[in-house]
């Protein structure tokens, strides 16, 4: 496919991803001063909770809700299975629950699905899933619009994989081939990866995927039900890495399809049980750059990145932990996808939709930012255009929410 054409197909998604995500806001209408309802609104985190994602769905209740018709009780989902963090809500009244990520997610929604009637299953508003149905294991019941068909909702934080994509192509310039860092136990980055993948081919870029196994993946690869979960929501055994048609050729110049099938092989063979410091020296050896997908720790995420950087090799972070080390990322603004949820927890509670028949939302694209590493930079010897701004830089002067639209905002117009 030749360079036009791509950026045609890339230009194209991020429109339709700017349209699905775009629309008039809801009208919203405070209770009134007069009116004693109170609703108990319950938000679970993991570890690593975002300050700036609460504080924009706690801007968002007040805005909606108005002040004393609401309370907040909260908890921290640290595992998968934690499901006593959610019951603990539960126990505490919460009429609706909020998750951060895909493990709160997935622990809330397996407990709130015990309730024997629909009408009586809490609400689950999600605020840290790009792709709800691939991590409950279920499909949309919309594929369309993005309606899950059961008790839960949300806001996808991500950036399109479109937009990423173009961003990496923009920094590299004529990659020949993308190293796909990623453990399966993200089902988020399952899903990307397939998406990246798609696009990459239809660009003649060659992909092989890098798997690198945390602690937790380790942990659940030993459960043969949960193994046989991850297995079913890739559309591979992820066990098995996977080589784009191009990849082998491209490295080695090889013509003949016998020779290039059997480097794939031992390839696939020569990693699938390798130190995750072999998998690493392998992928910055055989890439042009590195695509370091969500749901690493901040210690592997600079492992990774401090050996790319020694062999001026470009990275792209595609989450917060990933962006903050790598030489380039599409920063998106926590605090938005918090006021969006806020803002759905209003339509369900007060206005009674029901989350199975909402659209997944997207975040708006005011909220989404090119940032560089710029001591990353200055090592490759790169520089950037006034698109991007310097990570660090950007960070100490940007305001949570300066792209987000609020009910606040409108009132004022």
């Amino acid at each position: 496919m030749n360079k036009k054409l791509v950026s045609l197909v890339l230009s194209a998604a991020v429109a339709i991803t700017c349209f699905c995500g775009c629309g008039k806001k809801t009208s919203y209408k405070p209770l009134k001063d007069e009116d004693d309802t109170v609703y108990t609104i319950g938000m679970v985190s993991s570890v690593s909770e975002n300050d700036d994602l609460k504080k924009g769905f706690e801007d968002a209740v007040s805005d909606t809700f108005g002040k004393g018709h609401y309370k907040f009780v909260n908890a921290t989902c640290s595992s998968k299975n934690d499901t006593a963090s959610i019951q603990s809500l539960l126990d505490q009244g919460a009429q609706l629950i909020l998750t951060e990520d895909w493990k709160s997610l997935v622990a809330s929604y397996t407990l709130t699905q015990q309730a024997s009637d629909d009408k009586d299953k809490t609400p689950v508003v999600s605020t840290g899933v790009n792709d709800i149905a691939a991590a409950l294991g279920i499909e949309y019941s919309d594929e369309d619009n993005k309606t899950t068909g059961v008790n839960v909702t949300g806001v996808t934080p991500s950036p399109g994989v479109s937009s990423k994509l173009s961003e990496l192509i923009e920094t590299v310039k004529k990659p020949k081939r993308v190293g796909i860092i990623y453990s399966p136990e993200n089902r988020d980055a399952v899903k990307e990866n397939r998406l990246l993948e798609e696009y990459l081919s239809q660009a003649g870029i060659g992909y092989r995927e890098f798997i690198l196994p945390t602690s937790a993946y380790k942990s659940l690869m030993k459960d043969s039900a949960e193994a046989e979960a991850i297995k079913k929501s890739d559309d591979m055994d992820p066990t098995v890495p996977q080589i784009s048609d191009d990849f082998a050729g491209s490295l080695f110049q090889i013509a003949n399809d016998s020779q290039i099938l059997d480097w794939e092989k031992k390839a696939r063979r020569s990693l699938k049980n390798a130190s995750s410091s072999k998998i690493i020296k392998t992928a910055v050896q055989q890439c042009d750059a590195l695509f370091i997908s969500s749901g690493f720790s901040a210690g592997t995420v600079k492992k990774i990145t401090r050996a790319a950087r020694n062999a001026d090799l470009v990275t792209f972070g595609s989450d917060d932990t990933a962006g903050r080390y790598s030489l380039i990322t599409l920063w998106a603004d926590p605090y938005d996808s918090g006021y969006q949820a806020g803002e759905m927890v209003y339509q369900i509670l007060v206005n009674g939709q029901n989350p199975g028949d909402m659209p997944i939302a997207s975040q708006s694209e005011d909220s989404f930012h090119k940032l560089y590493n710029g001591s990353y930079a200055e090592v490759l010897g790169l520089t950037f255009p006034k698109s991007f701004s310097e990570y660090s830089s950007f960070m100490a002067s940007y305001e949570p929410g300066e792209g987000t639209e609020k009910v606040s905002d409108e009132e004022e117009n």
